[in-house]
């Protein structure tokens, strides 16, 4: 993003996927996953700040983003001066220059299954008008995901919350990665990341 100018027992890792489901932000009654959180630090993207007055800073792929790491080619950590968040005041544009990511290890328990869980929506000021990505644990895509920006704008963005589930059976951390797959210099953006450990059969169902 530019200035305007203007089943697995084999497995090391068994996934299943969810659809997405339109929440608020701010309320996630779907979400009954009460077992002990195993949150992604900073799911919001709340650190760094963005530096006043600029509406965001641009991350080359292998630099920090607070504890994420950016990858691909570039990210934009943004903030609500610019466009709305989902919750906080900064929330993260998957797409810099061109197609970015952004990647954080998490510990996760034994024959444990986790949901993930965050906000999306797109950036509103570039093409394409359908923003798409993918949601990986340890590069494994578990959840592909998409936004059209039709009719959205920078105060009113549409964010729709998104899950997934994935299994853990013998590991100890993993590697969490969302990553753009849209050309560009505008992405997916997303914000308000939620990692919760859920027994299997409590799950939110699949479909």
């Amino acid at each position: 993003m530019r200035p305007l100018h203007l089943s697995a027992a084999a497995l090391p890792l068994a996934v299943l996927l969810l659809t997405a489901a339109p929440v608020s932000a701010r309320a996630h009654p779907h979400d009954t996953t009460t077992h002990t959180p195993v949150t992604a630090v900073d799911g919001g993207f709340e650190t760094p700040a963005v530096p006043a007055p600029s509406p965001f800073t641009t991350y080359p792929g292998g630099q920090p983003v607070g504890p994420w790491t950016a990858g691909g080619d570039s990210v934009d950590l943004t903030s609500d001066r610019l466009w709305d968040a989902a919750e906080g005041h900064q929330s993260l544009d998957l797409n810099g220059s061109s197609s970015g990511s952004v990647s954080q290890q998490i510990p996760v328990l034994p024959l444990t299954s986790y949901v993930v869980s965050f906000e999306l929506a797109g950036n509103p000021a570039w093409a394409p008008a359908l923003k798409t990505g993918e949601l990986r644990v340890d590069g494994t895509p578990v959840r592909t995901f998409g936004f059209d920006i039709t009719g959205r704008g920078f105060r009113d963005m549409g964010y729709i919350r998104q899950s997934a589930v994935f299994t853990n059976l013998l590991k100890n951390s993993v590697t969490l990665t969302f990553a753009s797959t849209s050309p560009g210099v505008g992405g997916p953006v997303i914000d308000d990341v939620r990692v919760r450990s859920c027994l299997l059969v409590l799950c939110p169902p699949t479909s």
